[in-house]
């Protein structure tokens, strides 16, 4: 059934995952990381500034963010999104301003925010090239983006695929049953990124500040039940190492992140250096 995306996004919310996502102890390190990876590449070691959550979900971003003096600022189309994100900054003291809309068509100004966060929403959006050019237009030019997906082209991924059609081959009452990392995409997605494709969106648009992975096996088919056979401390110290590859090998790693500049700033730092 193919499902009109922009209008879905407008009522998602989250909680739509719980039934798919794993409870497991790499998928509680995966998210931690991530959240923590994604805000130190924000903050770039500044004290504040202004940044953007684009699709801010419950806004944890930002609201963290705030502690060390940035000023959030989150868009979602789910007014059901917005409203967690309101509970998020209510229950931990914090101001954060929320804005109900879409990535395509950003309502700020050019060049006001320091900062932009955009994190496992890509693949929900639309227009990826429109997307592009907003995220550039409302950046300051010597900001950056930091933008993160799940990695569908990457060892996880592409080996779960191979297995589900290995068991669904073998047990046929599987082919009903919907899995973590099936394919094609999610009715709730327009799009499947990897961090070749994700890479070459950005280009015309942003220069590479740094790339990395976070995460190996999340949702692997077995990997969680395996882990919780382990003690929490060799599990743990099991899922860091393979995060720490992850981290050096982002094509293969279950989520890539990409730290971007605007180009134009780039283009100018290289034309005040030739004039010097």
């Amino acid at each position: 059934m193919k499902v009109d995306v922009q209008a879905y996004q407008t009522h998602w919310h989250s909680d739509e995952l719980l039934g798919i996502m794993p409870r497991t102890l790499d998928a509680y390190l995966l998210f931690g990381w991530w959240d923590r990876f994604v805000q130190e590449s924000a903050g770039a070691g500044k004290g504040g500034g202004r940044v953007l959550d684009v699709a801010c979900g419950d806004a944890r971003d930002i609201a963290s963010m705030s502690h060390a003096g940035w000023e959030g600022w989150g868009l979602d189309p789910s007014p059901l999104q917005l409203r967690d994100a309101r509970k998020t900054a209510l229950e931990g003291g914090m101001r954060i301003n929320l804005v109900q809309g879409v990535a395509e068509w950003l309502p700020f100004k050019e060049g006001v925010f320091d900062s932009l966060i955009c994190k496992s929403a890509l693949d929900h959006l639309v227009d990826r090239e429109g997307t592009m050019r907003e995220f550039v237009r409302v950046l300051h030019p010597e900001g950056r983006a930091v933008v993160s997906i799940n990695n569908y082209g990457g060892f996880t991924i592409r080996v779960s695929r191979w297995l589900y059609w290995i068991f669904r081959a073998v047990w046929p009452p599987a082919r009903s049953k919907l899995l973590l990392w099936d394919s094609p995409v999610p009715r709730f997605h327009s799009w499947e990124y990897t961090f070749h494709n994700t890479r070459a969106l950005g280009e015309p648009y942003f220069r590479v500040v740094r790339t990395y992975g976070v995460s190996l096996l999340f949702g692997f088919p077995g990997w969680g039940r395996f882990l919780s056979f382990l003690p929490v401390r060799f599990g743990t110290i099991l899922v860091s190492g393979l995060d720490k590859l992850a981290r050096r090998v982002p094509r293969l790693a279950d989520v890539a992140v990409f730290v971007w500049q605007p180009a134009v700033a780039a283009e100018e730092s290289v034309a005040v250096e030739e004039q010097g």
